[in-house]
């Protein structure tokens, strides 16, 4: 080998190394396969990025497949068929799979295919280029840009840029549509729409935006737009401008963002402060705040009126400003309160710029911010000063009527429409007191200023009042000492100005001197009558009772004196004496009862509950009762009568015994018993189902002495005799209503 051979092998030696290491530094890996054999080499870099070592691994097109991603070895195979075919050249990427820590690399490959002069593919030349971190930040760049994509089309708010210069709309979010109503190719395509697009009432303000972004001022502006379905929308845009070296504006970018909600919500706060404005100054309670000094910060028109200060005036100055010293001590005492968070209801006199004191009825409330600190109180006040005059008036005057009730005679008692005990006075008190044991109280129920067994009267009186009538009677009423009062009772409606009823008014004036005169009088005149009655009665008997016998037996006696009589004819006789003598006898044993019937009326009288009064008359002829299928219904509405006990016991056994044996045959006897209160009267009602009394024929005899009309049933004639004997004794009238076959009622009336 000569000199120039030897030079050119280094040249050569020389040239390969440094396509070696500038393949290293560039990441280029250089290779070669022979077509025809199959040989193929690598060079050193393209072995490091396949990952073989060049010692231990051979350069084999399998070796190299061996390499390749398992996605990507079709592609690759089937581009290296299409170059040997076809007359070209060509470029692609593919990955590489290092088998041990499984991490992929990206290879962009340069292919070169040699041919010979027939176009036979001869050779296969190509470098390749490690392209990895290329490739994983345009994965990286692509994925941001597809999260970007997809917030900016999430996104309500619309992004947008704008080639000024060009008047061109680069782009534009997808939430042009949502917001404008147009779809960004619509904005795209025509570049006039984004003027259509303003409300023509906000010209000014795009104007102003313009003016400030050609001057490269970043602007943020509120306006309305119009959109595609003629809706107007308010919106916000933040705009950046760009600049070029000339200062010309070539480029906008900016976001804008629906603010029609938020914009509604504060024109609605702007148009309700303004209500609450002409609300609070309209209104008729004064409204004043103090701030945490106790400083006023705040007065409506009325609080001015009230005060007669101007709002001016009054700004700055402490509350106790407008008090007198003797107030000043109370209104500290609340502001504490408020500073404490007490919320108060109270009366607070002020002092008016004329010196004229004002009372005002105040409802306080404390104020505090976000954090629980105090910041001042805030107090509605109404101008009380004429009702408070007006209830100083009322009072004085109601002191002054209740010395008058207090040192009145009669007692009095209002109730409520709930007929609820509204107001009294002393006499009412010690009345319910002394004679009920009960004390009154404001609130307490009608019924239980009374004893229990009052409680239907009272009722019925309370409806009859609500009915509007006027309910008044004469009731007697018995201490613990058994000592009897006499009392005028009235209940009287109350009716309010629309003649609507509201209440009840009771009054009860001590009538027991009158009354006991009155009854001292009806007793002598009662007396005088009944004599006149018995007396009658008395010479009745005598004339016709006690003549018949007397008659008898005198006459009898003249036949005893002739001698002629024989023995069984003077038996005859005798018996015939002792008969008359029986008769006789009779007659002055009624006549005995009637007289002792006159002087019971001075026994004393107590009181008789009929319920227990029934029961003991029942007790008393129970094998009747049992035998005959009695029935007795008690329907007692006054359950008490004061009055002989004697003779009630009497009434009531003769009129039930009566019923019972004046029956109809067959028909198990009903009798009913009622008490009531008629006209100031206690009655008394005996109901029967019995045979009846024909009144047309027997009415004005029924109650003499001895009148039988009945003679069915054993009798003398004496039951209903002494049943009005003692009803006219005790001061009462007894009547009756019968009908043959039907049954007889019997209506007795008791003084109450």
């Amino acid at each position: 080998m000569d000199e120039t051979s030897v030079l050119q092998q280094i040249d050569n030696n020389s040239f390969h190394e440094l396509m070696e290491e500038a393949q290293r530094l560039a990441h280029f890996g250089g290779w070669e396969v022979n077509l025809l054999t199959g040989a193929v080499k690598w060079s050193s870099e393209m072995y490091h990025m396949l990952g073989y070592d060049p010692q231990t691994t051979e350069a084999t097109f399998n070796n190299f497949v061996k390499k390749l991603h398992r996605e990507d070895i079709l592609y690759v195979k089937k581009n290296l068929e299409t170059l040997v075919k076809l007359p070209s050249t060509d470029t692609y990427d593919f990955r590489i799979v290092n088998r041990e820590d499984g991490s992929i690399k990206y290879l962009r490959t340069g292919i070169i295919v040699k041919r010979n002069k027939f176009g036979r593919a001869m050779s296969m030349t190509g470098f390749s280029q490690d392209i990895t971190a290329q490739k994983l930040a345009e994965k990286k760049i692509e994925n941001i840009n597809r999260e970007l994509n997809t917030f900016f089309q999430i996104i309500d708010d619309v992004f947008f840029s704008v080639d000024v210069a060009n008047f061109k709309l680069i782009q534009i979010s997808h939430g042009c549509e949502k917001l404008y109503g147009y779809l960004p190719e619509e904005l795209q395509m025509d570049f006039s729409l984004w003027f259509k697009i303003f409300h023509p009432n906000d010209k000014e303000i795009i104007e102003e935006g313009d003016r400030k972004l050609a001057c490269g001022q970043t602007i943020v502006s509120q306006y309305r737009i119009i959109r595609k379905n003629n809706e107007v929308r308010w919106v916000e845009s933040k705009i950046i401008p760009s600049l070029d070296t000339n200062g010309r504006l070539i480029r906008l970018d900016g976001v804008t963002r629906d603010i029609t909600a938020r914009k509604n919500a504060e024109i609605e706060h702007l148009r309700t402060e303004k209500r609450y404005r002409q609300i609070v100054e309209s209104a008729q309670e004064g409204i004043w705040t103090l701030d945490e000094h106790d400083k006023t910060n705040f007065v409506n028109k009325r609080m001015c009126e009230m005060l007669g200060y101007t709002a001016e005036e009054m700004m700055g100055k402490k509350l106790f400003y407008f008090m007198d010293d003797e107030d000043k001590a109370l209104a500290k005492m609340s502001l504490d309160n408020r500073k404490k968070g007490v919320k108060e209801n109270l009366s607070t006199r002020y002092v008016t710029k004329s010196g004229r004191h004002v009372w005002t009825k105040i409802t306080a409330n404390p104020i505090f911010d976000e954090n629980a600190s105090y910041k001042g109180t805030l107090a509605m006040v109404t101008d009380i000063t004429k009702p408070r005059l007006s209830e100083e008036s009322l009072k004085q005057s109601e002191a002054n009527l209740r010395t008058v009730f207090d040192n009145t005679d009669m007692g009095f008692i209002l109730y409520d429409a709930g007929f609820n005990v509204v107001s009294f006075n002393s006499q009412a008190n010690d009345f319910c007191l002394g004679f009920f044991n009960k004390k009154l109280k404001p609130g307490i129920d009608a019924c239980h200023c009374f004893p229990s067994n009052k409680k239907n009267f009272i009722t019925k009186i309370i409806e009859k009042v609500k009915n509007g009538e006027i309910v008044r009677y004469e009731s007697s009423y018995y201490s613990n000492d058994n000592a009897v009062s006499w009392y005028d009772v009235k209940w009287v409606g109350v009716l309010n100005e629309q003649m609507i009823h509201s209440g009840i008014l009771l009054t009860f004036n001590n009538i027991t001197e009158k009354k006991l005169l009155e009854l001292d009088r009806e007793k002598i005149t009662a007396d005088l009558v009944q004599r006149n009655k018995d007396q009658e009665q008395f010479n009745y008997m005598i004339s016709h009772n006690l003549r018949a016998p007397v008659a008898n037996i005198t006459g009898l006696l003249d036949l005893l004196d002739d001698p002629d009589l024989e023995k069984e004819e003077s038996n005859y006789v005798l018996s015939g004496i002792a008969r008359s003598v029986k008769s006789l006898d009779s007659v002055i044993i009624d006549m005995n009862h009637v007289l002792q019937t006159r002087e019971l009326i001075n026994e004393t009288k107590e009181t008789n509950n009929l319920e227990q009064l029934v029961s003991y008359i029942k007790l008393s002829i129970n094998n009747i009762i049992e035998k005959e299928n009695v029935q007795i219904d008690c329907q007692f509405d006054v359950e008490t009568i004061f009055t002989i006990r004697s003779y009630l016991y009497s009434i009531f056994y003769n009129l039930i015994l009566n019923s019972i044996k004046y029956r109809q045959t067959g028909v198990s006897p009903l009798i009913v018993i009622k008490s009531t209160v008629n006209k100031n009267k206690i009655e008394l009602s005996f109901s029967d189902n019995g045979k009846g009394i024909n009144l047309g024929n027997h009415g004005d005899q029924l109650f003499r002495l001895y009148k039988r009309f009945d003679t069915t049933v054993e009798g003398k004639g004496m039951g209903l005799f002494m049943v009005k004997t003692q009803v006219e004794s005790l001061g009462g009238t007894i009547s009756v209503n019968s009908e043959v076959d039907k049954g007889t009622q019997f209506i007795i009336q008791l003084p109450v």
